[in-house]
This record gives structure tokens, C-alpha cells and sequence, in this order.
């Protein structure tokens, strides 16, 4: 029998692409007056992605701290830009680098969380299923609940961060059953990423729903998602009437 509901945060209770596009365009406008300039001019949303991205990959298994991560994505675009710039950089180093890379990681953070972009179906779906099910948060991010309107929804809130260990891994999921005292048996995750959510919950043991926003609900099969999730939807609206069939 399902006694507790766990979600993944990013693309599932919030849209998160979004809320990263907006801040990092905020960085954006600080970055260039930092470090005036053609190249910095040139730089677009995309660019910052790929180098947070370059420097996830640097740092996969070492370290774990998404605001860390943010960071040295920053500085690898500082670099990148003091290098374009050859003898013109003003008078620019490493280490002003990284005092900047500090300060816009600091202004990421704060614009990443000013607007809290919960999809329309997610709180009413939490107060549908909050008098019937113990509730979670299981995420490979760092967006705390209650900056974002979600303050005493969640029994347990799971940072792959806080663990150093990151969904698809079992023991990531281990970890939320021993914070709520349930088996495998006893927990579903809802999710969007057929990897992280339903392939990692699965292996665990538990249930799957997964959600497809953006598409027609119908699972991609691949060598890397080998297991079926429970369910598919493509709104938390349709989550109450799915977990009672489940």
C-alpha cells in the first residue's frame, strides 16, 4: 500500500528552466558591467549554461554543493572572457575573477528564488493528497520549500547535496525511507526524468509515476530508462485519481 508521495522538485513542482533562464539574464546585465566589453556583450543565457554544465562535469563524484557548482561555472566564463580579451582586460586576475564569480553566485541565488513559478496543478494537488499521504521532496536540486510557498507541505525534504549522492543512486532513496520510516514497498516517487525519477526509483524498489508536461504522456524507452514507470501523466491533476488505481 502507498503511505508516502515523494516529488522531484525542478520540471515537476516548478518550472525551473525558467526561473533559471530569468536569473541568469539578471547575471547577465551584472557580469557585463563587471567586465566591460565586446565579449561580454557577446555573451548569451546559453553560454553560462554550457559552463555551469562544463564545470558539473569537472566536479561529478567530488563535489556536490549546487551554489558551488554555480560558482565555478562563473569563473570559468571570467576566464574564458580574460582570455578573449588578451592584454586588454583593465587590469583584470584570478582573483578578480573570482570575487565576481562570488558576488553573482550570491545574486543568482537570490534572483533564482524571487519568483517561486509553481506550476498551476502543484499546490492543488498537495492539498488533495496531504490528508491521505505522508509527503516528500526527493531532488537533485537545492530549491528549500519554504522560500517558494511550500512551507509544511513536505515531511521529509531530500538534498542529493546535503548526501553526496545523487538520484539515480539507491542510496539516495534509501535515505528518504529511513527519514520516514517506511519500506520501498511503502513510497512512489513523482517525477520528469525518465533516468533520475524513474529508472532510480524503480531500481529502489518503489513506485513511478512519471510526468511529461510537454508531451503526450508516452514513455521513451531507451538502453538507459530499461524500466517502465507505473504510471504516466501529464498534470498533477491527474496524480489523485492515478495513485488510487496504483
Amino acid at each position: 500500500m502507498i503511505r508516502a508521495v515523494l516529488f522531484d522538485g525542478d520540471q515537476t513542482l516548478w518550472d525551473f528552466q525558467a526561473v533559471m533562464r530569468n536569473a541568469l539574464l539578471r547575471v547577465l546585465d551584472e557580469l557585463r558591467t563587471g567586465r566591460p566589453g565586446s565579449h561580454a556583450a557577446a555573451l548569451a543565457v546559453r553560454d553560462l549554461v554550457a559552463d555551469r554544465q562544463e564545470a558539473a562535469r569537472r566536479c561529478e563524484g567530488v563535489e556536490f554543493n549546487l551554489a558551488r557548482i554555480r560558482y565555478l561555472g562563473f569563473v570559468l566564463t571570467l576566464q574564458r572572457l580574460r582570455d578573449s580579451a588578451g592584454r586588454d582586460t583593465n587590469g583584470w586576475s584570478a582573483e578578480h575573477d573570482d570575487e565576481l564569480a562570488t558576488r553573482l553566485t550570491t545574486s543568482y541565488l537570490a534572483h533564482r528564488d524571487t519568483e517561486p513559478a509553481l506550476f498551476p496543478d502543484a499546490v492543488p494537488c498537495l492539498d488533495a493528497l496531504r490528508p491521505h499521504f505522508r509527503l516528500g521532496l526527493l531532488s537533485n536540486g537545492s530549491r528549500a520549500p519554504e522560500v517558494i510557498g511550500l512551507d509544511g507541505y513536505f515531511d521529509v525534504v531530500v538534498f542529493a547535496q546535503d548526501h553526496r549522492v545523487v538520484k539515480p543512486d539507491p542510496a539516495i532513496f534509501a535515505i528518504a525511507e529511513h527519514q520516514l520510516g517506511l519500506g520501498p514497498e511503502d513510497c512512489v516517487l513523482v517525477g520528469d526524468h525518465p533516468l533520475n525519477d524513474v529508472l532510480g526509483a524503480k531500481q529502489s524498489g518503489w513506485r513511478a509515476v512519471w510526468i511529461d508536461r510537454e508531451g503526450d504522456g508516452v514513455f521513451p524507452r531507451s538502453t538507459r530508462t530499461p524500466r517502465e514507470p507505473d504510471a504516466c501523466i501529464t498534470s498533477l491533476g491527474q496524480l489523485p485519481d492515478v495513485l488510487r488505481r496504483l
